[in-house]
Parts: C-alpha cells; sequence; structure tokens
C-alpha cells in the first residue's frame, strides 16, 4: 500500500474528492467495514489536517497521513517554554520551598485589584505560616524543586530523540477502557435484553434496579456499568469488568483485526512530530482548564488535536502502547494525588513522557483497574 498521496505534504494537497477516493479505494482492500463519515480539518499547536472519519461499530476513526523523517523525543528539559509557563514554575517551586514567598505575590496582585476580600484571606494565611512555619527542606528535596532539578527530571523521563518513518494509520479517535466489556442492551421499559444466559447471570442483581431516574448517562453498580444509549426508551448498554493483562489485551485486539499503537506512532499521533514539549504548545492559558487543574471551565485538552484525537487529556489515564514502557499519556494521577505543583502534574500529559507503572514492571499484570484505557489503529504499510 505504498502511496505517496497517503503522505504529508501530498495529502494536505490533494482536494476533498481525491482524498475520498483514495480512501474509498484503501477501505476496499481492508477487512475490518469501515463507513465513511465525514471529511473535515482539525487544527493544533500549528499543525492543521484536512481528513477523512470513518466509523467501525459505532466507534469513530480518523485516517491518519503518514510522514517521513519525523522527529520524535525530548532532550531538551524546559526549552521553549515561554515566559508565563516559566513564570508558573517558579511558582510552583516557592509553593513547595518557600510558600511565604508566594502568599506575598498573591497579596501585591490582591492589593493591585483592590480586593478587599482576598487581601485579608492571604494576610490570615501569611499570619498562620509565620506561626507555624514549614520544616527546613532537604538538599535532594530542593535540588529537585530547582529549574536544573527539573531540567534533570524531564530529560530522565521522556524517550530518546531520534528520526523515525511514520506509515499511514486508522486511528481510533478515542479511548477504550481496557476490562470493559459489552455485553448487550436492555431496555429499561419493558426489562427486555439481549444479553446471553451466561452475561445475563452475571448481572442479574442490577439490571433490573439500577436508578433510571438518576440524570447521569453513564452509572456504575457492582462490577457493571449502565450507559444510557435511548434516552426516549430508556435502553442502556450493559459493560461488566474483567480482569485483562496486556498479554490478554493485544490478543483481544489483534484478533480484531487491529493493533496498539507502538511508541513512536503515539507519540506522533500526540504531538504531529511538533518540537514542543507539550501537544498544545509552549505556554499555558490562565484563562483556561487543563485536566483537574481548576474546577471551571472546559478542559481544553479533550479537544481533538490536529489529527482529531483525544489524547494525553487526563493524568489519571494510562494509554497502553506495543512498547517496552508498555504506557503513556498519564501517570495514573500520581503526581495529581500526591500534591505536586503545576508543572509536575502536567508532565505525564507531555507527548513524549515515559512513566511506566512500578507493579506493572513488578509483574502485576492486571490493566482493570480504572487508570488503563487504549486505542486500536491499523498501520496501512510497513
Amino acid at each position: 500500500m505504498n502511496d505517496s498521496a497517503l503522505y504529508a505534504p501530498e495529502w494536505g494537497q490533494l482536494s476533498q474528492s481525491e482524498k475520498k477516493e483514495r480512501i474509498d479505494a484503501l477501505l476496499a482492500k481492508l477487512k475490518i467495514p469501515f463507513t465513511l463519515s465525514d471529511i473535515r480539518t482539525f487544527s493544533s499547536n500549528g499543525i492543521t489536517t484536512e481528513t477523512v472519519l470513518l466509523v467501525h461499530e459505532g466507534r469513530q476513526f480518523v485516517f491518519v497521513p503518514g510522514r517521513q523523517r519525523v522527529t520524535l523525543g525530548w532532550n531538551n528539559g524546559i526549552d521553549g517554554l515561554d515566559e508565563n509557563a516559566l513564570d508558573d514554575i517558579r511558582c510552583s517551586f516557592d509553593s513547595v520551598l518557600d510558600p511565604l514567598k508566594l502568599w506575598r505575590r498573591e497579596l501585591e496582585m490582591a492589593e493591585a485589584a483592590d480586593d478587599g476580600e482576598q487581601v485579608a484571606f492571604i494576610r490570615n494565611q501569611m499570619a498562620k505560616l509565620k506561626k507555624n512555619p514549614p520544616n527546613e527542606m532537604s538538599e535532594d528535596v530542593k535540588q529537585f524543586y530547582s529549574f536544573p532539578g527539573i531540567v534533570s527530571y524531564i530529560n530522565e523521563n521522556t524517550s530518546p530523540v531520534r528520526t523515525v518513518d511514520i506509515a499511514p494509520m486508522i486511528v481510533e479517535c478515542d479511548l477504550n477502557e481496557v476490562g470493559l466489556v459489552h455485553i448487550g442492551k436492555v431496555n429499561r421499559q419493558t426489562n427486555e435484553h439481549d444479553l446471553s444466559p451466561e452475561d445475563f447471570d452475571k448481572v442479574k442483581e442490577y439490571i433490573f434496579t439500577f436508578d433510571t431516574r438518576n440524570t447521569s448517562e453513564v452509572q456504575e453498580v457492582g462490577r457493571c456499568r449502565f450507559v444510557l444509549f435511548d434516552e426516549e426508551r430508556l435502553i442502556y448498554d450493559v459493560f461488566v469488568f474483567r480482569k485483562q493483562s496486556n498479554e490478554e489485551l493485544m490478543a483481544t485486539i489483534h484478533e480484531q483485526g487491529f493493533s496498539l499503537p507502538t511508541e513512536d506512532q503515539w507519540e506522533y499521533l500526540c504531538g504531529g512530530g511538533s518540537r514542543t514539549l507539550f501537544p498544545f504548545g509552549n505556554r499555558f492559558d490562565e484563562h483556561k482548564r487543563y485536566a483537574y487543574m481548576t474546577e471551571d471551565g472546559e478542559n481544553v485538552l479533550e479537544n481533538p488535536n490536529m489529527f482529531g484525537l483525544i489524547i494525553a487529556y487526563d493524568p489519571y489515564k494510562y494509554e497502553t502502547v506495543d512498547a517496552d514502557c508498555l504506557v503513556k499519556g498519564g501517570d495514573g494521577g500520581g503526581a495529581l494525588c500526591g500534591g505536586e505543583p503545576f508543572i509536575y502534574i502536567m508532565l505525564p500529559l507531555s507527548t513524549y513522557w515515559r512513566d511506566t507503572p512500578t507493579y506493572i514492571l513488578e509483574g502485576d499484570q492486571n490493566l482493570s483497574g480504572g487508570y488503563f484505557f487504549y486505542r486500536r489503529i491499523i498501520t496501512l504499510e510497513g
């Protein structure tokens, strides 16, 4: 399937009708049935792609053109981050090493804004801190929360810089949860269902009793999940959780005719080959919400990227890949739950980050604990 038009930049030069023609010809050669649903343009971090959306068994996929001589990996620490991002990092260090300094900065801003209520609050916090100062930090901690320390930390935990060729792919747009298995549908108006007797036996305690008045589209009861499919007729998709190892996951995906992305493929799908530490660029916008950093507003990381993919948007979610590192795109929420400063919470969402869970390396192969996810791809060449 060696077609240069399926690679950038040639793909971008095709008209919409030519793109559709190429994809129709490509799909005719595949064993897996896809339906071409739309042609759309996606943009992120200075990269724009007009491409084709596909549907398979209700799941959305997208064609990602290949690219030759792509540079992946990272060894530049915080190089390229804009001044606002660097200031965020300074504040992160102060929040750990010198919280009184951080409060003084907040006080100056509150006074400049003539916010009396905030000024009173900050002064109260400063008084408490002066009365009960934090313990002296060790030299190792001081080094970790410093610019030289964070540069070393980033370079030690990102993939090596290399140049690779990336083949064209068909890629699932969003994630699937490892161990979550769809077993059928239930109509809660009539209590009719299409589950097998064996599967029904697993959910019979809950399938007719979960609360349909609940406004949430997703309900979890026991080891079951019910997802609203048709609100008017009260039809729900029924899922169960099953233990699944990485080996079992790979086997299941291969049986379906798909594979997991390699680390090279995942990094390209995440960042498009851009030479920035984060897939969204070199700056943080204080008016936007990044994952769980604040409670207000839309998580901008959940917006489709330059290929139409929802990727590296939630630090709790490890995305499984076919590589020695096993996962990309998160740390299971470790930095967030550990109360680390902002930049350390964001780093696992870097395009090039590596953070394989220790218990997986030690042999615990159950990936169905709610932290592991996957997306299916088809590599069209190679």
